[in-house]
């Protein structure tokens, strides 16, 4: 798709504690390139103004970069899913699950990237975002990313958000390790087209990108730009027999107790919290519906 028509400011979203201190620094390198280009720019510090208080400026951006992990992603594309407003996202966070789907190297790679698009402009990748209703909220919709897990996973995400930012992606293993004993079935179920599973689950997630937790690659054949989330549900009511197979569990493997799919829309019922992109995003039940081309980003 042809991009980077918009008028208006390119509006470079941070939090400046971000990756101890990398948002800040990297917002910063980001603004005296866009100045050296001569590009009308804005910083949106969220430790001043979340995203939430300044959605209507970035619905009214020319372009938008988000540098941060995955929770800073999840708030900015609230207002702008459907748009054709080019997006940047340049890693500052101790997970990072979305900006590894895009392959490149480091934070410098996806800069120079950034950068590059603003002085000769390309086309965008579109990428598919997937949609959630809860019945909780009567319908009322939130976007995703990346990856929503209910049950099991979301605890350990709490724990992990509960932690010391100074431990990065080692917050979702050190998370993993102290709920594991707390690990026990409880009851989900997921009807789509062409599937339904009905029964108790050790852990549960519908994903848009391969890897969970700073890199731990639970969804092998997620792909953010084919239309489709993938489904990974551990089975079974007692951790003791799923222990065995924990390695393969958290490198996507096949094993006894896995159920997965390929789906464009999902009704779960469950009585668990939900977590998606990190952030605590409802309870019970909810629909899940993939948006093709949701978002358009800058690769």
């Amino acid at each position: 798709m042809s991009s980077f028509v918009h008028a208006g400011k390119i509006r470079v979203i941070f939090h400046p504690a971000s990756g101890r201190g990398r948002g800040m620094r990297r917002a910063q390198l980001l603004a005296q390139g866009l100045s050296a280009l001569g590009l009308d720019h804005e910083l949106l510090d969220t430790s001043v103004n979340s995203v939430e208080q300044v959605g209507n400026q970035l619905k009214a951006s020319r372009a938008i970069v988000i540098i941060g992990g995955d929770g800073l992603v999840h708030h900015s594309i609230q207002r702008i899913v459907g748009t054709t407003i080019p997006i940047g996202i340049i890693p500052a966070g101790s997970g990072n699950d979305f900006w590894r789907m895009t392959m490149d190297s480091n934070a410098e790679e996806s800069l120079a990237k950034v950068l590059e698009f603003f002085q000769n402009p390309t086309a965008t990748t579109p990428i598919d975002v997937l949609e959630l209703r809860f019945d909780q909220t009567s319908g009322a919709h939130r976007y995703a990313l990346g990856a929503v897990s209910w049950g099991f996973e979301a605890t350990v995400n709490a724990k992990a958000n509960a932690l010391p930012r100074q431990l990065g992606a080692l917050r979702y293993i050190a998370g993993l390790v102290l709920c594991l004993p707390q690990l026990r079935g409880y009851r989900s179920e997921v009807r789509a087209d062409g599937m339904e599973f009905s029964g108790s689950v050790l852990a549960a997630s519908l994903a848009n990108i391969k890897s969970l937790g700073g890199g731990i690659r639970l969804f092998p054949h997620a792909d953010f730009s084919d239309g489709f989330a993938e489904l990974a549900m551990v089975r079974g009511p007692r951790i003791l027999r799923v222990l065995p197979h924990l390695a393969k569990i958290l490198t996507g493997a096949p094993h006894p107790w896995k159920v997965s799919a390929q789906l464009k829309q999902a009704r779960v019922e469950t009585t668990q919290q939900s977590y998606a992109d990190g952030e605590l995003v409802g309870q019970g039940p909810f629909e899940l519906a993939v948006i093709p081309a949701g978002i358009q980003l800058i690769s």
